[in-house]
């Protein structure tokens, strides 16, 4: 027996939609540690990552996902009630059971199937059976087990899962409550522009054919408010399981008053370079990291607030990662985290943290 918990290979059964796409887009941010400072001087060239691939074309115009109709269409009021009764079952037992995992080619065509059936009105035949009979490919709601067979998973057989996956997702939508911007909140058009005009300043790149989408979330104790907006190219499961490069971004936008605090490339095909002690100790003597840091506060983003200091952040999280972060701080109290990828240098996110009220004081 396989455990998975939520689901399988990333479509969650258990999951409203868009809660998961916050979840995994979320991260905490390690604090800094100063070790290293030093002003510098000059401008060495900063590598942006967006222009080494080109931005995925469409003939057409953008396509449009055909789910919500289709679902608003055809789901029954006997489907709602047995799905919420599934759901209230998971709530218990916490996780699904896979008889086995998927092969990687049945997870690349049911990506691409999932696309098909997003925007392309691809459909299963017939619905995916929730019991034992007469077919091999199943669930079984009463085990919370789906139970695959030995043999590959026929394209319908993936259509089936997928329609299922998004119907029990939109049934569990329809008691979702939705967070709402509060009325001193930026709308969602205006986080949708602040996020744009982010990406294009700092990644130079060209938008126009790729897909936006913005998520109003309330979190932590506070229950603070935050717009975070997802742009990724149309059909990127196609483009995942072709194995071919892309890009998408992440933003994060202060509703109270539209600031930009997080702009984040994300990039699946890139190949990390664990740094190790030899490489931090070369890092730490080169000069040019800071510098790097510091054109992209002041050429990229623009900000002509004087900078009172450079250091790099250490942190042995960012070490595997591959990631070198540069603390820009300004001279009002507010700064910047440039994570730059080692060892090229690219930008990978801007991070940005408003000064304090005390310091403003």
């Amino acid at each position: 027996m396989i455990f998975i918990s939520g689901g399988l290979l990333g479509l969650s059964a258990f999951a409203v939609p868009h809660i998961v796409a916050h979840t995994e887009m979320g991260r905490q941010v390690p604090e800094a540690n100063v070790s290293y400072y030093q002003q510098h001087t000059g401008t060495p060239a900063v590598q942006l990552a967006s222009g080494q691939i080109p931005v995925l074309k469409i003939e057409a115009e953008a396509p449009v996902s055909t789910i919500q109709t289709y679902l608003e269409r055809t789901v029954t009021e006997e489907e709602i009630k047995e799905s919420n009764a599934y759901a209230e079952k998971l709530r218990y037992m916490d996780h699904e059971i896979f008889t086995r995992e998927m092969t990687e080619q049945e997870s690349k065509r049911r990506l691409i199937l999932d696309d098909q059936y997003r925007f392309d009105g691809l459909r299963p035949k017939q619905k995916l059976p929730m019991k034992a009979g007469n077919y091999e490919f199943y669930l079984d709601r009463s085990k919370a087990t789906y139970v695959l067979p030995k043999r590959a998973l026929t394209d319908e057989e993936l259509l089936q899962f997928i329609d299922w996956t998004y119907r029990f997702n939109y049934v569990l939508g329809l008691s979702y409550v939705k967070p709402q911007p509060d009325q001193k909140d930026i709308s969602e058009a205006e986080a949708l522009g602040k996020a744009r005009e982010s990406v294009t300043r700092l990644f130079n790149v060209d938008l126009s054919k790729m897909e936006f989408t913005a998520f109003y979330t309330k979190m932590g104790l506070e229950k603070k408010g935050q717009w975070l907006v997802s742009i990724h190219p149309y059909r990127e499961g196609t483009l995942q399981a072709q194995g071919k490069p892309y890009f998408s971004y992440n933003v994060f936008v202060d509703p109270l008053n539209g600031t930009v605090l997080d702009t984040t490339i994300v990039e699946r095909s890139y190949k990390r370079t664990p740094i190790t002690a030899e490489m931090d100790g070369r890092i730490r003597q080169d000069s040019s990291w800071l510098q790097a840091a510091r054109t992209i506060v002041a050429d990229k983003q623009g900000d002509t607030r004087e900078i009172i200091g450079t250091t790099i952040i250490k942190d042995s999280i960012y070490d595997k990662r591959g990631v070198v972060a540069v603390l820009v701080k300004l001279k009002d109290g507010s700064s910047y985290t440039a994570e730059l990828r080692y060892p090229e240098k690219k930008l990978r996110c801007l991070i940005y943290t408003p000064a304090s009220p005390a310091s403003k004081s």
